[in-house]
């Protein structure tokens, strides 16, 4: 099959997956956040599989105990006339690797045309015939011809192997799973021990023939078990087979699915890295190995591997332990093979926990940290051998072989799982095979020396040998730190990026990114059509023939581009997710009319989302005519049954609309602050407002600082500003003292509370007087104005006030976006745009419960407008990063929301749905609900948490799981209502757990309400109506049979007076009390009794 072929074959799939950057980025997500069990049918498939391959260890490791122990019997030291040290024997034991060198020339050749199946066979066959020519032998030469013939065919399985496992392990056990192979070398060793110390009291030449017979094995299961392997699908790929690769790669890592997500992925970067005219193809070329810059940090990884695993001691105490023993004072034969017995049982374990620990610790700090503590462990030998050796002591003797063990341990710990792992690891799949022949190789070159040189070394200069191993194990320690790579954590496609980089090891030691998909699988990092993404200029930008708004913004300096660039990262993940609800729902549209002829339509035809629905759902607008608010369900006929609310019930509007005026105090003087407050002050707010909303740059809040400092002498939007900084910093100290306690203060706290409460209240109405000034203006610092009196108005508790303001400086926004700022001042742009997607967030919450509100305009634009960029808003790079990330966070949940309110509470479409019952909603809430657990996969490390009720990390990370609740009730929250709406018709299974979920995500959401400082600044509005309409829905689905079960898991008697001590504290500071905000405590009120009264 020819090149052009491969590109038909790869062209159906690849194209199947796409080649944008946004389907980089969700399948590389969809990837990641899948759950993958080591303990499914496909993984025991994967690991029956990878035994036959692990067995080629066995056949190694068997040898190095083997030949140490017969060494120690009188009866072979009798047949051939040798002693247990000196060259004779030397040479015996180094033959074995002398024979694994002439096979480099074929091992390559061999597993690049026939496959890795076909070296692991070749391999076990040679052993096979070795076997039987040195377990018979009658003389020294044919017990060394059999040797070498071992040594030849172990150098194919020791290839063939470890690139096999390398290449067919699963990429989340990757480390784990190459790591067991290499450890088991001490199974073949501890057999070997063992085989040894029981044929030892065999007073013949059977004593060491058996063990020799013993090695056939191993060699007969992996002969017989190549055969039934599959064979690499990196090789597949590699020789055009890439429909063969799939199906392997979809039984064995896909849970028996060829579509599955990591099936998906591995075959994309395959397809893209892997050549089909590099050197494999030819038998005699080894350039691949050097031409290049990348293939020379390959080389210099493999090489150095090679070495060290058999310079660092490991060999002297692997073939020469009895000998060591015997140094140290204990010259017992049957001790010496006790504890040559003992001490590859002890190392295995080691192995097996390094092996399980690659994954998580890295390659890198095993390796070095294990070879520092082995260059420790001889020195500490040499000098206990030294003391035991000279005065007869026994301590120091036990001391000495405690430490022969230790390091035992140890080295098998950090270098044993990756001896042959690593060196698969750093190669392509184009020179894996032959890579590897050259490590086995320099292995065995290295391994050769070291056996020889040992015996002469221990004979002339005893325990002072062990003094090189001292200092080479600390140069080899220098040499790892400067030029091995990281590869925890990427496929093995993905490590073409680290070495392809400038600085390798720098590269591996940066976390795996969304970039490193797309680079792998051959794409631009671009994010959408729309949204530019700060490294490619955006296809909006090209076709209107504009500079790209990202090129505009402050370029980050080197010191913090890493951090700028994980912002970017996070933008990309969560606006591609997001994005992608558009385009599932789509194609879900599209299978349903194709298939109506044949069955059922995913959505029924009345309630089915039609192409203007697509159309408007990538802006993640809210319908006017939604209705998921508190005042529908409290209209609605559920609430028929319950009078007493509906006679307690007011409109929302009315009651706030009515609501007195905020005062304002006629002062002659502005308020002075000392620096002392100021800084206070501005650091709280900083802290606070400035991290939700990271909207003021660091260096506006320094000018700020300046005009608190001299006075406010001026009558300027900067002044306005100014002063709304400390409103809002006093407010922010005000809501720490609510949040410390829900409960009553005493006298000092209630006194500093007043002073805080006076201190804002004086700077707002002097900040009131001159917002007219940026009322006039349009500018950004006019535009932040505003916003922050919109976000005082917030902390008032006055929605109609926060929405006058906020639809102001959003239609401010919206024109500086369109027209520039024209300040030429980049800091001014990124500022607008945060202003903006600040003024989506508040607007949508507001929208959300007051849905006929007249709508700034915002959510039909956001997907034009980019996402947060590079800016400065704090005095520290951690907290300007973790900032905006928060902030990333709190834009995609809000827009995941929003797209839930128009697909599920547009007004037509939600009576359709549960009129329809549940048929019309399991793909569209299904799909919703993929996209909710997406986002909560992406979120960055300080902002995880768990769905339950355990404690958060931090207060921002619970917050944040408040939101999560709030979506995933609103989102199943159809099915409850189907449930109580079609009382005489018996629901599936599958609707009343789907039912439960928003039962139980509306229960969490209750009971993890604490006085966040967002929540009790910003949000105290909006929490106060979202509890109400949680309440109203656990009140009447205790009514129904078939949900009562599921909500009486919960300690729902606790949650309204839970909720009433919260609300009360919340509005127990503020001089006016919203209206809305005791009427929802008075409902909560009524709706505890009723529950009471339901029990």
């Amino acid at each position: 099959m020819g090149f052009d072929e491969k590109e038909t074959i790869g062209v159906s799939h690849i194209n199947d997956l796409g080649k944008s950057s946004t389907d980089a980025v969700l399948l590389a997500t969809e990837a990641d956040t899948t759950i993958y069990s080591p303990w499914s049918k496909s993984m025991f498939r994967l690991y029956g599989v990878l035994a036959v391959a692990y067995l080629c260890g066995c056949l190694n490791g068997f040898d190095g105990s083997l030949m140490g122990a017969i060494n120690a019997m009188k009866p072979y030291q009798n047949f051939f006339g040798i002693g247990s040290t000196g060259s004779s024997t030397g040479i015996v034991f180094a033959i074995y690797n002398i024979g694994s060198i002439p096979a480099v020339l074929l091992t390559g050749p061999v597993n690049d045309y026939f496959g890795r199946r076909a070296g692991m066979l070749t391999g076990s066959v040679i052993i096979i015939i070795g076997t039987c020519i040195q377990a018979p032998a009658v003389n020294m030469h044919m017990f060394m011809g059999g040797r070498f013939l071992l040594g030849f065919g172990v150098s194919f399985c020791c290839v063939s192997a470890p690139c096999y496992v390398s290449e067919m392990a699963h990429p989340m056990w990757r480390g784990t799973l190459t790591g067991l192979y290499n450890t088991c070398w001490y199974i073949g060793s501890i057999i070997a021990s063992w085989t040894c110390y029981g044929t030892n009291f065999i007073d013949s030449n059977w004593s060491w023939r058996i063990p020799l017979w013993a090695q056939l094995v191993s060699s007969v299961i992996v002969a017989v078990g190549a055969f039934m392997l599959p064979e690499s699908p990196r090789w597949l790929v590699a020789n055009d087979r890439v429909e063969e690769a799939r199906t392997i790669l979809g039984k064995y890592h896909g849970e028996g699915r060829e579509d599955h997500p990591i099936v998906n992925l591995q075959i994309m970067e395959m397809y893209h890295q892997i050549q089909t005219d590099a050197s494999d193809k030819r038998w005699w070329d080894y350039s691949g190995l050097v031409k290049t810059r990348n293939a020379r940090s390959r080389l210099i990884c493999v090489l150095g591997m090679a070495f060290f695993g058999q310079l660092s001691g490991n060999s002297v105490t692997s073939y020469y332990l009895p000998v060591m023993v015997e140094t140290a004072g204990i010259d017992d034969s049957k001790t010496q093979l006790k504890l040559n017995g003992v001490y590859p049982v002890l190392c295995w374990l080691g192995a097996i926990l390094g092996a399980r620990l690659t994954d998580r610790i890295g390659r890198r700090p095993l390796l070095i940290w294990s070879i520092l503590f082995s260059s420790a462990c001889f020195a500490i030998i040499t000098g206990t051998t030294k003391i035991a050796v000279d005065k007869d002591n026994k301590m120091a003797s036990n001391v000495a072989i405690t430490f022969v063990y230790l390091f035992g341990i140890v080295f098998s710990f950090g270098w044993t799982p990756l001896q042959s792992g690593y060196i698969a690891e750093t190669l392509t799949t184009e020179t894996r095979a032959k890579g590897t022949a050259i490590g086995n190789l320099g292995s065995n070159i290295a391994g050769a020396v070291i056996q020889y040189s040992s015996g002469p070394a221990f004979k002339e200069i005893s325990y002072y040998f062990y003094l090189v191993f001292v200092a080479w194990d600390l140069i080899e320690a220098v040499v790892i730190y400067f030029f091995f790579v990281e590869t925890k954590d990427r496929t093995l496609e993905e490590l073409d990026e680290v070495f392809s980089d400038p600085h390798p090891v720098k590269k591996s030691l940066q976390k795996r990114s969304v970039q490193t998909v797309a680079n792998t699988v051959g794409v631009s990092m671009t994010t959408s059509a729309d949204v530019c993404d700060g490294r490619q200029p955006c296809s909006w930008c090209t076709e209107n023939e504009v500079d790209c708004l990202y090129g505009q913004q402050q370029q980050p300096s080197n010191v913090n581009q890493g951090k700028s660039d994980k912002i970017l990262e996070t933008v990309l993940r969560m606006d591609g997710l997001l994005r992608s609800i558009h385009e599932n729902l789509s194609d879900q549209q599209q299978q349903s009319l194709q298939y109506r002829t044949i069955s059922s339509p995913r959505f029924s035809d009345p309630s089915s989302p039609d192409n203007n629905d697509f159309a408007k759902v990538a802006n993640a607008t809210i319908p006017s005519t939604h209705i998921s608010a508190t005042e529908d369900l409290l209209s609605s006929a559920f609430a028929a049954p319950y009078p007493s609310l509906r006679a307690q019930f007011r409109p929302i509007f009315l009651l706030e609309s009515r609501c007195p005026a905020i005062p304002f105090q006629p002062r002659s003087i502005r308020p002075v602050f000392t620096t002392e407050e100021a800084e206070r002050l501005l650091t709280s707010f900083q802290k606070n407002v400035n991290f939700w909303y990271p909207t003021v740059s660091k260096s506006t809040l320094q000018n700020l600082f300046e005009r608190v400092r001299n006075g406010f002498v001026a009558n300027t939007c900067e002044d306005c500003a100014a002063l709304l900084v400390m409103a809002l910093g006093a407010a922010s100290e005000l809501v720490q003292l609510v949040h410390a306690s829900a409960k009553s203060h005493g006298f000092e706290s209630r006194q500093q509370q007043s002073e805080l409460m006076t201190m804002a209240s004086v700077c707002f109405d002097e900040a009131m007087k001159l917002l007219n000034v940026a009322y006039m203006e349009i500018s950004t610092i006019s535009t932040q104005c505003v916003f922050l009196a919109a976000i005082y108005c917030s902390f008032l508790q006055r929605p109609l006030q926060t929405w006058g303001h906020l639809n102001t400086a959003a239609t401010k926004c919206r024109s500086l976006l369109a027209y520039g700022t024209g300040s030429g001042n980049i800091e001014d742009d990124e500022c607008i745009r945060r202003i903006f997607w600040s003024c989506y967030i508040i607007e949508s919450d507001l929208i959300s419960e007051l849905s006929h509100l007249p709508q700034s305009g915002v959510a039909e634009v956001e997907s034009e407008v980019p996402l947060p960029g590079p800016l400065q808003t704090h005095f520290t790079e951690t907290e300007t990063e973790s900032s905006a990330l928060y902030f990333l966070s709190c834009i995609s949940i809000r827009r995941l929301l929003n797209r839930v309110h128009h697909l599920l509470y547009a007004e037509d479409k939600y009576k359709n749905y549960t009129n329809a019952r549940d048929e019309s909603l399991r793909g569209l809430i299904s799909e919703l609900d993929r996209q909710l657990v997406l986002w909560h996969e992406t979120l960055p490390e300080f902002l995880r948490f768990e769905e339950d009720t355990r404690e958060c990390v931090n207060e921002h990370a619970a917050f944040l799981r408040q939101r999560y609740l709030a979506c995933k009730s609103v989102i199943y929250r159809p099915y409850v209502e189907i449930v109580l709406k079609h009382r005489e018709i018996p629901h599936s299974l599958e609707t009343i757990e789907a039912a439960s979920r928003c039962l139980k995500a509306s229960c969490d959401h209750i009971a993890n309400l604490r006085s966040f400082s967002q929540t009790v600044m910003i949000d105290t509005w909006i929490c106060a109506l979202s509890m109400t309409s949680t309440m109203f829905i656990i009140l009447v689905s205790l009514q129904n049979p078939s949900l009562r079960p599921r909500l009486l898991e919960h300690n729902i008697p606790e949650f309204g007076s839970h909720l009433r001590d919260l609300l009360s504290a919340w509005i127990g500071v503020m001089p006016q009390k919203s209206p809305s905000i005791q009427q929802s405590i008075r409902l909560i009120a009524e709706i505890e009794m009723l529950i009471r009264e339901s029990r």
